[in-house]
Protein backbone atom coordinates (compact mmCIF):
# COMPACT_ATOMS: atom_id res chain seq x y z
CA UNK A 1 0.00 0.00 0.00
CA UNK A 2 2.82 2.21 1.08
CA UNK A 3 4.58 1.55 -2.24
CA UNK A 4 1.29 2.02 -4.53
CA UNK A 5 1.09 5.62 -2.63
CA UNK A 6 4.92 6.37 -3.52
CA UNK A 7 3.89 5.83 -7.58
CA UNK A 8 0.95 7.51 -6.84
CA UNK A 9 2.63 10.42 -5.58
CA UNK A 10 5.88 10.26 -8.28
CA UNK A 11 3.27 9.96 -11.16
CA UNK A 12 1.71 13.44 -9.92
CA UNK A 13 5.25 14.94 -9.64
CA UNK A 14 6.01 13.90 -12.93
CA UNK A 15 2.98 15.26 -13.93
CA UNK A 16 3.10 19.12 -12.98
CA UNK A 17 7.02 18.44 -13.99
CA UNK A 18 8.25 19.11 -10.58
CA UNK A 19 10.23 16.62 -8.32
CA UNK A 20 11.49 17.46 -5.03
CA UNK A 21 12.99 14.54 -3.35
CA UNK A 22 12.72 16.47 -0.14
CA UNK A 23 8.81 17.06 0.06
CA UNK A 24 8.65 13.31 -1.14
CA UNK A 25 10.92 12.45 1.64
CA UNK A 26 9.29 14.41 3.76
CA UNK A 27 5.22 13.72 3.02
CA UNK A 28 5.26 11.11 0.55
CA UNK A 29 3.28 8.73 3.20
CA UNK A 30 1.47 11.50 5.17
CA UNK A 31 0.65 14.11 2.15
CA UNK A 32 -0.55 16.44 4.85
CA UNK A 33 -0.14 20.21 4.12
CA UNK A 34 -0.06 23.36 6.73
CA UNK A 35 -3.36 25.55 7.08
CA UNK A 36 -4.14 27.45 3.65
CA UNK A 37 -2.65 31.01 4.53
CA UNK A 38 -4.03 34.32 3.22
CA UNK A 39 -4.04 33.44 -0.96
CA UNK A 40 -4.56 35.61 -4.23
CA UNK A 41 -6.47 35.14 -7.07
CA UNK A 42 -5.97 32.84 -10.09
CA UNK A 43 -5.58 34.53 -13.44
CA UNK A 44 -9.58 34.32 -14.49
CA UNK A 45 -9.83 37.87 -14.10
CA UNK A 46 -13.07 37.73 -11.80
CA UNK A 47 -13.55 40.55 -9.07
CA UNK A 48 -13.48 39.82 -5.23
CA UNK A 49 -16.40 39.51 -4.63
CA UNK A 50 -18.07 37.55 -1.75
CA UNK A 51 -19.08 33.76 -2.11
CA UNK A 52 -22.49 33.15 -0.63
CA UNK A 53 -22.81 30.05 1.49
CA UNK A 54 -26.22 29.05 2.74
CA UNK A 55 -28.23 26.36 4.08
CA UNK A 56 -30.59 25.69 1.84
CA UNK A 57 -33.88 23.23 2.01
CA UNK A 58 -36.18 21.83 -0.57
CA UNK A 59 -39.99 22.25 0.51
CA UNK A 60 -42.16 21.00 -2.85
CA UNK A 61 -43.94 17.31 -2.55
CA UNK A 62 -41.25 16.37 0.28
CA UNK A 63 -43.68 16.81 3.19
CA UNK A 64 -42.49 17.13 6.52
CA UNK A 65 -39.18 15.56 5.83
CA UNK A 66 -37.15 17.36 2.71
CA UNK A 67 -33.57 17.61 1.59
CA UNK A 68 -30.97 20.12 2.89
CA UNK A 69 -27.45 20.99 1.55
CA UNK A 70 -25.02 23.42 1.22
CA UNK A 71 -24.99 26.11 -1.42
CA UNK A 72 -21.98 27.22 -2.56
CA UNK A 73 -22.38 30.51 -5.38
CA UNK A 74 -19.76 32.89 -7.14
CA UNK A 75 -16.22 33.63 -7.39
CA UNK A 76 -14.22 31.92 -4.32
CA UNK A 77 -12.35 34.87 -2.39
CA UNK A 78 -9.99 35.02 0.61
CA UNK A 79 -12.82 34.81 2.98
CA UNK A 80 -14.34 31.76 1.65
CA UNK A 81 -12.91 28.93 3.51
CA UNK A 82 -14.39 30.97 6.95
CA UNK A 83 -18.18 31.14 5.44
CA UNK A 84 -17.86 27.68 4.99
CA UNK A 85 -16.35 26.67 8.52
CA UNK A 86 -19.04 29.01 9.96
CA UNK A 87 -21.76 26.44 7.91
CA UNK A 88 -20.07 23.44 8.89
CA UNK A 89 -20.07 24.50 12.47
CA UNK A 90 -23.74 25.14 12.44
CA UNK A 91 -24.65 21.53 10.50
CA UNK A 92 -22.60 19.65 13.42
CA UNK A 93 -22.72 15.96 12.83
CA UNK A 94 -25.66 15.94 9.65
CA UNK A 95 -24.67 15.39 6.65
CA UNK A 96 -25.13 17.70 4.06
CA UNK A 97 -24.08 17.51 0.24
CA UNK A 98 -22.22 20.64 -1.08
CA UNK A 99 -23.72 22.29 -4.32
CA UNK A 100 -21.58 24.51 -5.82
CA UNK A 101 -21.68 26.77 -8.79
CA UNK A 102 -18.42 28.62 -9.62
CA UNK A 103 -16.25 29.79 -12.55
CA UNK A 104 -13.05 29.97 -9.93
CA UNK A 105 -10.84 32.12 -8.14
CA UNK A 106 -8.45 31.83 -5.18
CA UNK A 107 -6.32 28.37 -5.50
CA UNK A 108 -5.45 28.08 -2.06
CA UNK A 109 -9.02 29.33 -0.40
CA UNK A 110 -10.51 26.26 -2.94
CA UNK A 111 -7.74 23.59 -1.58
CA UNK A 112 -8.51 24.53 1.79
CA UNK A 113 -12.17 24.24 1.48
CA UNK A 114 -11.84 21.08 -0.30
CA UNK A 115 -10.16 19.47 2.52
CA UNK A 116 -12.75 20.54 5.11
CA UNK A 117 -14.88 18.91 2.88
CA UNK A 118 -12.85 15.70 2.65
CA UNK A 119 -12.19 15.51 6.59
CA UNK A 120 -16.58 15.96 6.57
CA UNK A 121 -16.86 13.00 4.06
CA UNK A 122 -19.30 14.90 2.42
CA UNK A 123 -20.90 14.67 -1.31
CA UNK A 124 -19.95 17.44 -3.90
CA UNK A 125 -22.22 18.22 -6.39
CA UNK A 126 -22.02 21.34 -9.63
CA UNK A 127 -25.55 22.46 -9.86
CA UNK A 128 -27.38 25.79 -9.79
CA UNK A 129 -29.49 26.93 -7.27
CA UNK A 130 -32.75 28.74 -7.47
CA UNK A 131 -34.61 29.92 -4.64
CA UNK A 132 -38.15 31.06 -3.37
CA UNK A 133 -39.04 33.42 -1.48
CA UNK A 134 -36.34 34.91 1.07
CA UNK A 135 -32.54 35.30 -1.05
CA UNK A 136 -29.50 36.05 0.61
CA UNK A 137 -29.67 39.61 -1.05
CA UNK A 138 -32.72 40.31 0.56
CA UNK A 139 -31.45 42.23 4.13
CA UNK A 140 -34.97 42.49 5.11
CA UNK A 141 -35.28 38.93 5.75
CA UNK A 142 -31.52 38.05 5.80
CA UNK A 143 -29.88 40.25 8.03
CA UNK A 144 -28.86 37.93 11.13
CA UNK A 145 -30.20 34.92 10.37
CA UNK A 146 -28.60 32.11 11.85
CA UNK A 147 -26.50 29.94 9.72
CA UNK A 148 -29.08 26.52 10.55
CA UNK A 149 -31.88 28.41 9.31
CA UNK A 150 -32.31 27.41 5.90
CA UNK A 151 -33.30 29.05 2.51
CA UNK A 152 -35.49 27.23 0.51
CA UNK A 153 -35.92 26.63 -3.66
CA UNK A 154 -34.45 24.06 -6.01
CA UNK A 155 -31.02 23.17 -7.86
CA UNK A 156 -31.07 23.61 -11.75
CA UNK A 157 -28.65 21.02 -13.08
CA UNK A 158 -27.19 24.29 -15.35
CA UNK A 159 -24.61 24.33 -13.22
CA UNK A 160 -20.92 25.55 -13.92
CA UNK A 161 -17.64 24.79 -12.41
CA UNK A 162 -14.45 26.13 -14.06
CA UNK A 163 -10.92 26.89 -12.44
CA UNK A 164 -10.48 26.59 -8.54
CA UNK A 165 -13.77 25.36 -8.11
CA UNK A 166 -12.90 21.91 -9.62
CA UNK A 167 -10.25 21.63 -6.72
CA UNK A 168 -13.31 21.23 -4.30
CA UNK A 169 -15.27 19.95 -6.46
CA UNK A 170 -12.37 17.23 -6.14
CA UNK A 171 -12.65 17.12 -2.28
CA UNK A 172 -15.82 15.44 -2.38
CA UNK A 173 -15.78 11.97 -0.60
CA UNK A 174 -18.57 11.23 -4.00
CA UNK A 175 -18.43 13.90 -6.46
CA UNK A 176 -21.72 14.49 -8.91
CA UNK A 177 -20.12 16.56 -11.88
CA UNK A 178 -20.78 14.29 -14.63
CA UNK A 179 -23.49 16.89 -16.24
CA UNK A 180 -21.49 20.14 -15.55
CA UNK A 181 -22.52 22.53 -18.40
CA UNK A 182 -18.84 24.17 -18.34
CA UNK A 183 -15.39 22.66 -16.43
CA UNK A 184 -12.86 24.77 -17.91
CA UNK A 185 -9.33 24.27 -16.64
CA UNK A 186 -6.08 26.12 -16.55
CA UNK A 187 -2.58 24.22 -16.42
CA UNK A 188 -1.02 24.95 -12.78
CA UNK A 189 1.31 27.34 -13.79
CA UNK A 190 -1.26 30.05 -14.50
CA UNK A 191 -2.70 29.64 -10.57
CA UNK A 192 -0.57 31.59 -7.97
CA UNK A 193 0.09 31.02 -4.13
CA UNK A 194 1.17 32.84 -1.20
CA UNK A 195 2.65 29.73 0.59
CA UNK A 196 6.31 30.37 0.79
CA UNK A 197 7.47 27.95 -1.58
CA UNK A 198 5.53 29.74 -4.21
CA UNK A 199 4.91 26.60 -6.33
CA UNK A 200 1.04 26.48 -7.27
CA UNK A 201 1.79 23.78 -9.94
CA UNK A 202 3.16 21.55 -6.77
CA UNK A 203 0.44 22.40 -4.31
CA UNK A 204 -2.28 21.35 -7.34
CA UNK A 205 -0.57 18.42 -7.83
CA UNK A 206 0.01 16.95 -3.98
CA UNK A 207 -3.61 18.17 -3.60
CA UNK A 208 -5.62 15.84 -6.85
CA UNK A 209 -3.49 13.38 -5.46
CA UNK A 210 -4.67 13.27 -2.42
CA UNK A 211 -8.37 13.52 -3.26
CA UNK A 212 -8.10 10.43 -5.79
CA UNK A 213 -7.70 12.39 -9.34
CA UNK A 214 -5.71 10.44 -11.55
CA UNK A 215 -2.53 11.88 -12.47
CA UNK A 216 -3.52 12.02 -16.08
CA UNK A 217 -5.62 15.24 -15.62
CA UNK A 218 -2.48 17.70 -15.32
CA UNK A 219 -1.13 16.26 -19.06
CA UNK A 220 -4.94 16.37 -20.50
CA UNK A 221 -5.20 20.11 -19.73
CA UNK A 222 -1.71 21.20 -21.11
CA UNK A 223 -2.52 18.87 -24.32
CA UNK A 224 -5.72 20.34 -24.92
CA UNK A 225 -7.43 24.51 -24.06
CA UNK A 226 -11.29 22.69 -24.65
CA UNK A 227 -13.27 22.56 -21.42
CA UNK A 228 -13.72 19.12 -19.48
CA UNK A 229 -16.18 17.15 -20.98
CA UNK A 230 -18.50 14.20 -19.81
CA UNK A 231 -16.00 11.59 -20.23
CA UNK A 232 -13.09 13.48 -19.03
CA UNK A 233 -15.32 14.09 -15.73
CA UNK A 234 -15.66 10.36 -15.02
CA UNK A 235 -12.15 9.32 -16.63
CA UNK A 236 -10.03 11.46 -14.42
CA UNK A 237 -12.34 10.65 -11.51
CA UNK A 238 -13.45 14.42 -11.46
CA UNK A 239 -17.19 12.92 -11.03
CA UNK A 240 -17.65 9.52 -9.53
CA UNK A 241 -20.42 8.22 -11.19
CA UNK A 242 -23.40 9.72 -13.36
CA UNK A 243 -25.63 10.92 -10.83
CA UNK A 244 -27.74 13.55 -11.30
CA UNK A 245 -28.47 16.85 -9.13
CA UNK A 246 -32.19 15.82 -8.26
CA UNK A 247 -30.37 12.67 -7.44
CA UNK A 248 -29.02 14.45 -4.19
CA UNK A 249 -31.30 17.51 -3.81
CA UNK A 250 -34.66 16.26 -5.22
CA UNK A 251 -37.85 16.04 -3.17
CA UNK A 252 -38.18 12.21 -4.39
CA UNK A 253 -34.94 11.07 -2.16
CA UNK A 254 -37.06 12.08 1.29
CA UNK A 255 -39.72 9.25 0.19
CA UNK A 256 -40.62 6.37 1.38
CA UNK A 257 -39.35 3.83 4.05
CA UNK A 258 -35.75 4.70 3.12
CA UNK A 259 -34.88 7.93 2.84
CA UNK A 260 -31.24 10.00 1.91
CA UNK A 261 -28.86 11.28 5.04
CA UNK A 262 -30.10 14.67 4.00
CA UNK A 263 -33.48 14.24 4.55
CA UNK A 264 -34.35 16.15 7.85
CA UNK A 265 -37.19 17.30 9.65
CA UNK A 266 -37.99 20.79 10.97
CA UNK A 267 -37.72 21.10 14.40
CA UNK A 268 -41.38 21.33 15.93
CA UNK A 269 -42.10 25.35 16.99
CA UNK A 270 -43.02 25.59 20.16
CA UNK A 271 -46.41 27.43 20.87
CA UNK A 272 -45.71 30.92 22.89
CA UNK A 273 -47.37 30.49 26.62
CA UNK A 274 -50.75 32.02 26.77
CA UNK A 275 -50.66 35.58 28.31
CA UNK A 276 -53.24 36.41 30.87
CA UNK A 277 -54.84 39.21 30.40
CA UNK A 278 -55.00 41.59 33.69
CA UNK A 279 -58.85 42.90 34.22
CA UNK A 280 -57.98 47.12 33.92
CA UNK A 281 -59.40 48.89 37.01
CA UNK A 282 -62.47 51.00 36.34
CA UNK A 283 -62.29 54.51 37.19
CA UNK A 284 -65.15 55.40 40.06
CA UNK A 285 -67.71 58.25 38.10
CA UNK A 286 -68.17 60.98 40.56
CA UNK A 287 -71.22 61.33 42.59
CA UNK A 288 -73.70 63.89 40.76
CA UNK A 289 -76.34 65.73 42.62
CA UNK A 290 -79.63 64.52 42.69
CA UNK A 291 -82.15 66.98 40.22
CA UNK A 292 -85.50 67.03 40.46
CA UNK A 293 -87.62 68.10 37.35
CA UNK A 294 -90.47 70.75 38.01
CA UNK A 295 -92.64 71.86 34.79
CA UNK A 296 -90.86 75.05 33.30
CA UNK A 297 -87.49 74.26 35.88
CA UNK A 298 -84.83 72.41 37.40
CA UNK A 299 -84.35 72.06 41.06
CA UNK A 300 -80.94 70.96 42.70
CA UNK A 301 -81.75 68.71 45.86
Amino acid sequence: MAFNMRMIVFGWLLAIGTFDPVVVAAEGRTLTLPPAPTVTADRSGQAAQPMTVVRMRGKDMCGSRCPEWIMAQGPITPDTPERFRRQFAAMGREKLPVVIDSEGGDLDAALAIGRMIRALGLTTVVGRAQMQGCTPSDTACSAGRPPRLPYHGFVMPEGKCSGACLFILAGGVERAGYWITAAQLSAPETFTTRRASGDAAALIGVYLADMGISPGLIPRIRRSTQPLDRADMLHFGLSTGRQRVEDITGSSICVGSSTAANCLALAEAKPLPPVAAKPRARRQAAPRPARLIVWGAIDEM
